[in-house]
């Protein structure tokens, strides 16, 4: 998995494992930025192609807050959580709403 770490408010390069041929990372980070906003903690990355779902494990304190109900219906932003805590997000059809990811 792909790991995230933010300094000084700066967005570093990430590479996500296993992403499908021609989908290039800031894509994807560009989507996820459109249906959420992430926190500024590290991350792991683990994209699952035969479901077309990245999911983002954090690996320090968020707020249960960040996901609401909202998001998992209109957004396809899945929280993940253990017991009370929010440990990560699936973010559902993460590629199938890029233009290249589907040619025409």
């Amino acid at each position: 998995m792909a790991k995230l770490k933010t300094k000084n408010g700066a967005t570093p390069q990430v590479k996500i494992p296993m992403m499908p041929k021609g989908v290039e990372h800031s894509d994807i980070l560009a989507r996820v930025s459109e249906r959420i906003a992430l926190p500024r903690v590290p991350m792991r990355f683990d994209y699952q192609a035969d479901v077309d779902t990245l999911c983002i494990h954090f690996e320090g304190a968020v707020s249960r807050s960040l996901v609401s109900e909202d998001d998992e219906l209109e957004n396809g932003v899945i929280g993940i959580y253990d017991g009370r805590k929010l440990v990560g997000l699936e973010i559902l059809d993460i590629t199938g709403q890029l233009a290249h990811a589907h040619p025409v």
